[in-house]
């Protein structure tokens, strides 16, 4: 069975960007909105109420307003917000605009880089160019995929898997906080109420990758971020992530990356925007 992303495009509307929000900011929309609106928090808390719902907002949150939505929402004094926004139009294949079902609420956490997609579609809109409408396209269902994603169950595991995948979704986060280093699987194992076996077979089970492989590629995930952000060279990165010596890095990071870390780290910074680069606008 098709999923109904399948039969509708995405289209853009010009309202986009980053807001850091002042102090004292609310938000309280007097006109039903006309479009659809990503509404992402890089950081900072609040609430936000849609249509009698009420949502905490937290780093990583994401919430889809549909056309006729007034939002009103309010941030905590002491912890202001700054979120990304995205406006776009949804058609069918007929060029209608239909009401579609997206997750209203969903915290992303790190399941996947909700935050670098945005950027890259928000870049994309900064400018004309060819193909534009067709890669927003692309981009949007790529963000709109991972997101349904995670509010799928599978469906071969029993009626608990609702509670099962937040199982799953509480041992990524533990190793994720850990950045993949030193992760003590009994430890873990008892942070989430079960049997390590148990807990290995049921990570395997509901996210298709062993908790092995997946400690490994987190690792590796944190020793490139350590790579980029930092001015450490690759031997320190690789002293500081615990690996036995820069052979057994490079080799764990050309698995997961198809290149050497000295050659991503040049790469990266080739790639990266220079001082004074133009941002996206604000809202």
């Amino acid at each position: 069975m098709n999923h109904p992303l399948e039969s509708v495009t995405f289209l853009p509307s010009p309202s986009y960007g980053k807001r850091d929000c002042a102090p004292g900011w609310y938000w309280d929309h007097q006109t039903p909105f006309h479009d659809y609106d990503i509404f992402y928090v890089l950081s900072g808390k609040g609430t936000m109420t849609l249509g009698g719902e009420r949502f905490e907002l937290q780093k990583q949150s994401c919430l889809i307003m549909r056309p006729g939505d007034l939002p009103k929402a309010v941030q905590d004094p002491h912890d202001r917000l700054t979120v990304l926004y995205l406006h776009f139009q949804v058609a069918d294949t007929g060029g209608k605009v239909p009401l579609f079902p997206f997750p209203r609420f969903t915290v992303t956490g790190g399941a996947f880089r909700a935050e670098n997609l945005l950027y890259a579609i928000m870049e994309l809109l900064d400018v004309p160019a060819p193909l534009q409408e067709l890669e927003f396209d692309s981009l949007m269902k790529q963000f709109f995929v991972r997101l349904f994603r995670l509010h799928l169950v599978p469906r071969d595991y029993g009626p608990g898997s609702v509670k099962q995948m937040q199982r799953v979704r509480q041992m990524m986060a533990y190793i994720r906080e850990a950045r993949g280093v030193d992760v003590d699987l009994e430890e873990m194992a008892d942070a989430v109420g079960m049997s390590p076996s148990y807990m290995s077979r049921l990570f395997k089970a509901c996210s298709g990758v062993t908790l092995k492989a997946f400690i490994a590629r987190t690792k590796v995930e944190s020793a490139r971020d350590l790579l980029v952000e930092t001015r450490m060279s690759v031997s320190q990165v690789a002293e500081r992530m615990g690996y036995s010596d820069v052979y057994a890095f490079s080799k764990s990071f050309k698995r997961v990356f198809n290149v050497a870390p000295s050659q991503y780290l040049a790469n990266a910074r080739l790639s990266r925007p220079a001082p004074g680069s133009r941002q996206p606008p604000s809202r």
